[in-house]
């Protein structure tokens, strides 16, 4: 992989809150080490308590839902639809495993709307992308089975497995949906900074945001699901994200 794109993962995983959170506990560890007391002790503190707010349900949603809030969901209409786009996400390609079990939650929610509206509009083509990432087998090359194994004849389907990021997925599908009525798929988080790029690359697709996580239950929860936990960490995490993506847009705009 060249080597400026090994660097934008390596620095945007470093940046996410957990390493990041946990790199100035240890520097704190250090200036208590180099009894600088007070120094070290305020870093370490810090750190613990924003560990803490982030993996708790009211903050990670807060974070998270106007992420997810941008667009409504895709309705399924009499409206002419063209093509079908969804976008990569995570997968891990064990031929142990059955083919659902190999593609993480996100991709799951992203395929399995795409399988949907390609039912509700016969007429569209599905493009499906995402690359390997390492794992030998592209989420793209996953997708494809998914939809197959869910009614969807392979002429339908169009696969672009080397696209590596956001993007690349943009430059790369945005030439096939030029002047043609496109519907893109992909995290409700995500969505707002993907539909930002496919505008940079003058397409502007109809958005389906998929995979909310953000929900609020309109009944009264136990005291205890305030508590911190790990899933919530996720939620914040997955935020997090999205606003150093930004963030990175908006960089190299500016350059």
């Amino acid at each position: 992989m060249p080597f400026l794109f090994l660097a934008k993962k390596w620095l945007g995983s470093l940046l996410l809150p957990l390493p990041l959170l946990l790199l100035i506990a240890f520097l704190g560890s250090i200036l208590l080490w180099k009894r600088h007391t007070r120094s070290g002790m305020t870093l370490i503190l810090a750190s613990l308590l924003a560990l803490a707010l982030l993996s708790t349900r009211p903050v990670a949603n807060l974070l998270l839902a106007p992420l997810e809030n941008t667009y409504a969901p895709f309705e399924t209409d009499e409206q002419l639809v063209d093509d079908i786009i969804v976008l990569g996400a995570a997968q891990v390609a064990d031929p142990r495993l059955p083919l659902l079990s190999q593609l993480g939650n996100a991709a799951l929610a992203r395929i399995s709307e795409g399988v949907r509206l390609a039912h509700a509009h016969p007429q569209a083509r599905l493009i499906v992308s995402g690359y390997a990432g390492g794992e030998g087998r592209s989420s793209a090359e996953l997708y494809v089975e998914v939809a197959q194994a869910l009614g969807i004849e392979a002429a339908r389907i169009t696969m672009l497995p080397r696209p590596r990021d956001t993007a690349e997925e943009a430059a790369a599908i945005a030439p096939l949906i030029k002047h043609r009525q496109a519907v893109l798929i992909s995290s409700a988080s995500h969505l707002p900074r993907a539909m930002a790029l496919f505008a940079t690359e003058g397409v502007s697709p109809l958005p389906a945001p998929v995979d909310h996580q953000a929900k609020e239950s309109t009944s009264t929860l136990p005291l205890y699901t305030y508590l911190p936990n790990a899933r919530y960490l996720e939620r914040s995490e997955r935020a997090w994200h999205e606003y150093l993506g930004r963030l990175w847009i908006r960089l190299r705009r500016n350059e």
